[in-house]
């Protein structure tokens, strides 16, 4: 009975092999993406289910097919992370199960097999994605939630005078973030200097933030910040982190409600009067966005209302401070990579 499993099993497979080996690259994902292959994995071994059950006797009772598994993944671990050199360097580029572009391809990069950075091959120009929002666990990423910079506009982004030269210079700056929120600091002043000081932690898009730059005297934004690629401006609009945004009943508060209203008058201000404010205060507005930052520790359900309200207005993103943070923390990342030979 034994024998005449395996061969039937032997030629059904050697079949399917046959089919997918002649089947063109777009055809793989009707071919196998319906949930066929999480089928073939799960008939080899079971995932645990049984709360009752210890780890361990879950590895015992499950030895040979756990043990399968495994060497499947260790063939795909050691033959399908390309290993090669950049700046000299050994890397791995390893293929990701997130593809979101019909026109490009996204991959892992960085010096293990199946971790690092997260990159995008498209145009025959490599980019690497810069994390604009935070994560919350079990919560997918989606194309929203990532910038992807090619490295040669990422290498003048983060050659500008603005940015630390030297890792540890960038670690503290992190670090300063991270303690003005730990001590929950809500004084705007402390955040405003902070963001001059460190106008790189927007995804080092900036090479200046300027402050309370007036449009005319109803037009007074927090900051305008100067772009790295055209020297173009975006307007910046900041509340203090503790400001609470919302009701009890995850209502936006007055206090939003007026800082949207402003990030929206700012930016039909620079939108319709940009001659003026170029020849008048030598300003320049190209397609300006607007950054709203302002809330920390906000609930699932809060983030979902300010992703309703980012959908009203496309040109303005509301960042959080656990956004910027992870933005910032990206940015190092980033830079990190890019400029690994710096000191230290």
């Amino acid at each position: 009975m034994k024998k005449k499993r395996k061969i039937r099993l032997d030629e059904v497979l050697h079949e399917a092999i046959k089919i997918i080996e002649s089947s063109d690259d777009k055809d793989i994902p009707n071919l196998l993406g319906d949930g066929i292959m999480q089928s073939l994995l799960k008939a080899i071994a079971s995932p645990k289910s049984n709360r009752e059950q210890t780890i361990y006797d879950y590895l015992f009772e499950n030895k040979h097919r756990l043990q399968l598994l495994a060497l499947i993944r260790l063939a795909i671990h050691i033959n399908y992370a390309i290993k090669g050199k950049v700046r000299e360097e050994d890397v791995f580029v390893s293929p990701s199960h997130i593809q979101w572009f019909n026109d490009g391809v996204m991959f892992l990069q960085g010096g293990k097999q199946f971790e690092g950075l997260i990159g995008l091959y498209q145009n025959g120009r490599v980019k690497f994605g810069i994390a604009k929002r935070a994560i919350k666990g079990g919560e997918k990423i989606g194309p929203d939630d990532l910038e992807f910079v090619d490295v040669a506009e990422m290498g003048e982004r983060s050659s500008q005078p603005s940015v630390p030269k030297s890792f540890k210079d960038l670690d503290k700056a992190i670090s300063d973030l991270e303690e003005l929120l730990q001590n929950k600091e809500n004084d705007e002043s402390e955040y405003q200097n902070y963001l001059m000081k460190n106008p790189w932690v927007f995804g080092a898009e900036y090479k200046l933030i300027e402050s309370h730059k007036a449009f005319n005297d109803d037009n007074i934004p927090d900051f305008t910040g100067i772009r790295v690629r055209d020297s173009a401006r975006d307007i910046i609009e900041i509340k203090p982190p503790f400001l609470p945004l919302f009701t009890q009943h995850n209502h936006f508060r007055a206090e939003f409600n007026t800082a949207w209203n402003q990030a929206e008058k700012y930016l039909d201000f620079a939108r319709q009067e940009s001659d003026y404010l170029k020849r008048q205060k030598h300003l320049i507005f190209v397609n300006p966005k607007c950054y709203l930052l302002a809330g920390y520790n906000l609930s699932e359900k809060q983030i979902q209302e300010i992703r309703r309200k980012e959908r009203m207005n496309s040109a303005i993103t509301i960042l959080t401070y656990n956004d910027l943070l992870v933005m910032a923390k990206s940015t190092v990342e980033f830079v990190k990579n890019l400029k690994s030979p710096r000191s230290t």
